[in-house]
């Protein structure tokens, strides 16, 4: 799910020429925008899943792609894992938020880019996904998400009643499960929704998902 855009303060962006002279843009942002949001993935209760961030290109919505990522204060530099998802990962770190270093993310030139937080499983699954695993997610995805919106807002959000697949391609077929159901994948998600699902159901994935975000009845 995706918890709308926001823009970070201090993002800013600059071009620049990055790995044989193709060009880029630098995303600056400060290191304790980022701790801000991501501290939430050190409680306990949700040990499934956490809160991701992502640069989503402002015309399609689809997740930037990042080239490199760096954190520098003064002399001190430090490169950055970025992931094949393009998550945006920083170390969660008290010491890293008092330092603050300025935080860079190289990405592909002429686009817009905004910041998206989201709220995805650990797991990316790869043959199957079972109810039992969606069963086991769902509950932690509210606790994270009422953990996002403080104490009120579990009186206005529906409860996360399935996930959403993410696939870095089409399926045409859809996903199919132990029951004999089809489930439609369409623009490269697939919504399963856990009270379709029967006790002991499986569903096959004819490649491993992406990223695994909540779905919430619309109320």
């Amino acid at each position: 799910m995706k918890l709308g855009h926001w823009l970070l303060a201090g993002m800013l962006a600059s071009t620049t020429v990055f790995a044989q002279d193709v060009a880029a843009q630098n995303i600056e942002l400060r290191y304790s925008a980022l701790y801000g949001k991501l501290k939430q993935n050190v409680k306990e209760g949700h040990d499934d899943v956490r809160i991701a961030l992502f640069l989503l290109e402002q015309n399609t919505g689809e997740v930037c792609r990042i080239h490199h990522g760096s954190m520098r204060k003064d002399k001190h530099y430090e490169e950055l894992v970025i992931p094949a998802n393009n998550e945006l990962l920083v170390p969660i770190d008290n010491n890293l938020r008092q330092a603050n270093p300025d935080v860079t993310f190289v990405i592909d030139d002429g686009i817009t880019c905004d910041m998206s937080m989201q709220v995805i499983a650990n797991q990316t699954y790869g043959q199957q996904i079972s109810r039992a695993d969606i069963a086991a997610l769902t509950p932690q995805m509210d606790q994270l998400l009422a953990d996002l919106g403080g104490m009120f807002s579990s009186w206005f959000m529906p409860e996360v009643g399935g996930v959403v697949l993410h696939f870095d391609q089409e399926i045409a077929d859809g996903l199919s499960t132990s029951q004999g159901k089809t489930i439609v994948v369409n623009q490269r998600k697939a919504v399963i929704k856990l009270a379709e699902l029967s006790e002991g159901e499986v569903v096959s994935l004819p490649v491993p998902a992406n990223k695994v975000t909540p779905w919430i009845p619309k109320s």
